[in-house]
């Protein structure tokens, strides 16, 4: 077992493996998971899933506690009444669930704006006043905006990474078999030190904002000069930057913290705003990744974030109008992407797959593995204007 004995159990019950589940685990009856669920991380991810609707949890995250006025919100990462309301159609947008590509093919479905992009990770009272300079005021740019979008975007990822948390310590609670699959337990690992790095995140961020101070971010802005049909906000760990140059060892089991960059895309009436972001702390990291995006032409940074968009964020909305402009194919290879699912080459070759060829396979394994060409053009365009 990858466990050891004196370690904190992974069913989140704070005592020791041996005292707690080491002996269920060895005695488990259970069935393991079988190998193809093993040998698939789309079927432990949709088994992660199903069990995360059932962590969520509300919690204030800004370090003021005593100002603190309940309720704790179900707040958008996205402004609903202006971000989220430029893309809607009927007050509706399409997000991502992977859910839902169980039930209806797509992991991409119709919601209510009103229900897009929220988590419960702020009360009333921090919300309102914290985030005001982005949710009440026009984009300008400054200092305090980028920081707001990038915490804010930390915060719904801390969240989000909490409750995967939760949700493998259940599986561990109901079936102590699991404790016998490396590849299971190695998963709950590197989730960890996931969270671990998004907390050490989070602190540097409550430290600024605490003392009024947001010139803690290094920021590159783009402006297009067109009002595009989605949004995001995200945050993630390169591990390479655009001409593979290694910037995080993502896989590793090393406590240091991994450097982070933080993404939104915002539309506004008549242009669109492409926002990254690091901790000034982190930029000599990642200076190579900023200074090789800024370098690229307005064509270029496009394809690049249609790549990475899909690949790092589940926190993307799209609007009806830009779904309805895609074809069928070009669906199925932006779920591709969303999802990371690949399928089985040999069913390909019966023709039992979307894929044209042996290269479009090869990049399905890419995409799992992390591995993609940023700068290979997809076959889907989030930048895709309707035709009148």
């Amino acid at each position: 077992m990858l466990i050891g004995n004196t370690e904190e159990c992974y069913c989140g019950s704070s005592k020791t493996f041996k005292s707690c589940c080491k002996g269920k685990a060895i005695s488990s009856k259970a069935q393991p998971l079988g190998e193809d669920i093993l040998s698939n991380p789309n079927r432990i991810n949709h088994m992660l899933q199903q069990m995360l609707k059932a962590t969520d949890f509300k919690i204030c995250m800004h370090p003021d506690k005593e100002k603190c006025k309940m309720p704790i919100k179900n707040a958008h990462s996205l402004q609903n009444n202006g971000v989220l309301s430029l893309i809607a159609e009927k007050d509706h947008v399409m997000a991502n669930d992977l859910l839902n590509k169980v039930r209806d093919g797509y992991s991409t479905k119709r919601v209510s704006k009103n229900d897009a992009t929220t988590f419960y990770g702020f009360c009333e009272y921090h919300d309102s006043v914290v985030f005001q300079e982005i949710e009440l005021k026009p984009y300008e740019n400054n200092v305090k905006q980028n920081c707001l979008f990038a915490y804010r975007a930390c915060a719904q990822e801390y969240h989000k990474k909490q409750r995967e948390i939760k949700a493998i310590q259940n599986c561990f609670k109901d079936n102590p078999s699991l404790f016998l699959e490396d590849e299971f337990v190695m998963s709950y690992k590197l989730r960890k030190l996931a969270l671990d790095d998004v907390n050490q995140t989070m602190d540097i961020f409550n430290n600024g904002i605490n003392n009024d101070n947001y010139d803690i971010m290094e920021n590159y802005v783009y402006e297009f000069d067109n009002q595009y049909d989605f949004a995001v906000t995200t945050t993630f760990c390169p591990a390479e930057d655009l001409i593979g140059k290694q910037l995080n060892d993502i896989y590793s089991t090393n406590p240091e913290r991994l450097k982070a960059v933080f993404i939104t895309v915002i539309p506004v009436v008549g242009k669109t705003y492409f926002i990254i972001s690091c901790l000034k702390e982190d930029y000599s990291n990642l200076k190579s990744y900023f200074e090789q995006i800024e370098n690229l032409n307005e064509d270029e940074l496009k394809v690049f974030l249609n790549n990475v968009i899909p690949e790092y964020s589940e926190n993307i909305v799209l609007s009806p109008r830009l779904w309805g402009e895609w074809t069928n194919f070009s669906k199925k290879e932006y779920e591709k992407m969303v999802t990371g699912e690949i399928g089985d080459f040999g069913e390909m070759l019966k023709g039992g797959l979307p894929y044209d060829s042996f290269d479009d396979f090869m990049r399905g394994m890419d995409i799992r593995n992390g591995k993609i060409n940023v700068m290979q053009k997809p076959k889907y365009d989030l930048f895709k204007l309707k035709n009148i």
